[in-house]
Formats: structure tokens, C-alpha cells, sequence
């Protein structure tokens, strides 16, 4: 998929799916950068966060699309997207099944479809939506794995909001031969302002996803909400 249609693709969805859905818009401000000792990937732009979760009778759905406004004239430099279907098969224990579709522009990004089982774990009284995923990376050479975890958690009543997602997955390594394995976290705390704004952070803490070099690296952004 060429860059003009993947962006019409996801235009048309967001267009399909305000009608309908519940949904949010994030604008973030990325500082910080991350160095694997040959490129300084420098992270002082905006990034735009088109969110939907919608809850329903077979399970949930669940969309994010990401834009990195980082060209020299601030225009749009990357989008990805993330499209997840959950289907509940099990509704005392919430086990389930999912399906993943995961794709972007520019070609560096390659598409992904994945699909395994889900299963809601308490601890300390946080729900955790854990996923197990068989994960089908385009033009590698397979199998891959995926680990998946998300929460939501209202805090004070509902006046801090913590969210995020721990993924880890494997993939063919970018230097050779063999497999390397990716982390990448994107914890989030909201300060409730109102029904329709918030203002927080997002701490993306990843490892072999920016750089290649095994370090984790740790890179926080200041953003506001809006609730539509």
C-alpha cells in the first residue's frame, strides 16, 4: 500500500467511525530523543492520537491512528494505525479471541496482521486486558509472537485517569540474520480537567523499536485531550 492510499484509508475510517463511536483526540509534544551512537533521532515535534474504543455485545473494538508532524514545514511526516477486534467467547471469565490489523506510512512501516486468544488479570485491584497474539510481520520470516497489556484505571475519584499498553513481540533482526525482540510501553496520566478536556503526559519507553542498539529508551511528551 503506497503512502496516498494508506492516508485516504485511514481518512475514510475515522470519517466511517465518528458516526458511530465514542472516540478522542490526543495532541502531544515530543521531546527528549533517542540515540543508538550512529543517528540522533530527535523527538521535539507534535504528534496528533485518533482514539476509539467501543465496548459491545460480542466484545470490543478498539482504533488508534498516530501522525508525526515532523517535516521541515510541519506538515504530516508519518502515520500509523492500529484496528483491533475483540470477540468475547466467555463472558463470566472474558476470555476471548482477537484479531489485529497493523499498518502505516512511510514504506519503512510494514504491515502486520495478528491473532491469538485475550484475557482479563487482576492485580492490585487494576484490571489488566492481556493478549497472547501469533503475529505475522510482512516480509519476515515468521513465526512471530506478540504480548499484550492494557489498563484504564480512574484514580481520586475520577479526577486522574491512568492508561497505557505494554507490547512485546519478536521480529527478524535488522542487522542479519535471527530474531530480535521489541518492547514498547506507552503509559498515560490524565488530569481531568472536564467531560471534554484533559491535560497529562505520555512516557513512551521502548527497546529495539526506535534504536537498535538494546537500550531502552525512555521519552516523554506533554499533551492535551479532547473528548468528542
Amino acid at each position: 500500500m503506497n503512502s496516498r492510499k494508506t492516508i485516504l484509508t485511514l481518512f475514510m475510517l475515522i470519517i466511517a467511525c465518528t458516526v458511530t463511536l465514542g472516540q478522542n483526540l490526543q495532541l502531544h509534544y515530543d521531546f527528549s530523543s533517542a540515540d543508538d551512537g550512529n543517528t540522533d533521532a530527535s523527538r521535539n515535534y507534535f504528534t496528533g492520537t485518533f482514539e476509539i474504543f467501543k465496548p459491545d455485545n460480542l466484545g470490543s473494538l478498539f482504533m488508534f491512528m498516530d501522525v508525526d508532524f515532523n517535516k521541515s514545514n510541519k506538515g504530516a511526516s508519518l502515520a500509523y494505525f492500529e484496528i483491533a477486534r475483540k470477540f468475547t467467547l466467555h463472558k463470566k471469565s472474558g476470555f476471548g479471541i482477537q484479531f489485529e490489523y497493523n499498518d502505516g506510512t512511510p514504506d519503512y512501516i510494514n504491515s502486520a496482521w495478528l491473532t491469538g486468544i485475550t484475557y482479563p488479570v487482576k492485580i492490585a485491584g487494576v484490571e489488566l486486558s492481556t493478549s497472547l497474539l501469533y503475529r505475522i510481520n510482512k516480509g519476515n520470516s515468521g513465526p512471530d509472537f506478540q504480548f499484550t497489556t492494557v489498563w484504564y484505571e480512574p484514580l481520586l475519584e475520577g479526577k486522574l485517569l491512568f492508561s497505557g499498553f505494554v507490547d512485546f513481540w519478536s521480529q527478524d533482526n535488522f542487522s542479519g540474520n535471527g530474531t530480535t525482540w521489541v518492547l514498547l510501553s506507552e503509559p498515560q496520566l490524565w488530569f481531568v480537567l472536564n467531560k471534554a478536556f484533559s491535560i497529562g503526559t505520555e512516557i513512551e519507553i521502548s527497546r529495539n523499536f526506535f534504536t537498535f542498539d538494546g537500550d531502552v529508551e525512555v521519552m516523554p511528551t506533554a499533551a492535551i485531550k479532547l473528548n468528542l
